[in-house]
């Protein structure tokens, strides 16, 4: 399971990114929350050499697909993120014909993924946390999204989001998910542990004895 940076904040994608996050992904709410320009979010990370960067569009079809075109005339590369919706599935058919790569979130129930699929979209933003607090069983629903998936070889990839814990990433991980959307006080937490810290200072003080 390979990490995504779920934020807006740029020394926490900073640092998630030196720490070996493959890509970036945020959402309105955070471009909101840390006052960042979506064109400026995409601009600041365009040059690197990530695996994903998405930029999230937002409104009706021809407002999605307005919003679309802008963001490809500043990177073609850029993965178009796109709410569940019918003007969202509209959205990510038209850009399948032209080849450009989609992530469709907000995603809750198989009935949605399929829904995705068949729309042709490469990322599925299958949410977790949410879900469970919904009074799904958020683990089971993406267990069968792929087990599909696998079973008649789609090729779209699936992106554990709305992560909540630890007990929940590490489940994650074990099911083979592809991606995690990562918030960053989670992937902090997950690198902590007090033996890997007692042991290191061990480590340490044996070092400098020598």
């Amino acid at each position: 399971m390979l990490y995504l940076i779920d934020s807006g904040n740029a020394q926490e994608i900073e640092e998630a990114l030196m720490l070996g996050a493959r890509g970036v992904t945020a959402n309105t709410s955070m471009y909101r929350k840390n006052d960042i320009r979506l064109h400026d979010f995409v601009n600041g990370y365009s040059n690197r050499e990530l695996d994903f960067l998405s930029g999230e569009v937002i409104g009706t079809y021809e407002e999605i697909l307005q919003q679309t075109e802008e963001l490809l005339a500043l990177y073609n590369e850029i993965v178009i993120k796109i709410n569940f919706s019918k003007d969202g599935l509209h959205l990510a058919d038209t850009l399948h014909k032209r080849g450009v790569k989609t992530a469709m979130t907000l995603i809750f129930t198989m009935g949605q993924a399929v829904a995705a699929i068949n729309a042709h979209v490469d990322y599925l933003f299958f949410f977790i946390g949410r879900n469970e607090e919904y009074g799904s069983d958020a683990m089971r629903i993406l267990s069968n999204i792929q087990e599909m998936i696998a079973a008649k070889r789609y090729p779209v990839k699936t992106v554990a989001a709305s992560i909540k814990n630890l007990a929940q990433l590490e489940k994650l991980a074990a099911m083979k998910v592809d991606y995690a959307a990562i918030p960053y006080t989670l992937y902090m937490k997950s690198l902590e542990h007090p033996l890997t810290d007692s042991g290191a200072r061990t480590f340490e003080d044996d070092f400098y004895l020598r």
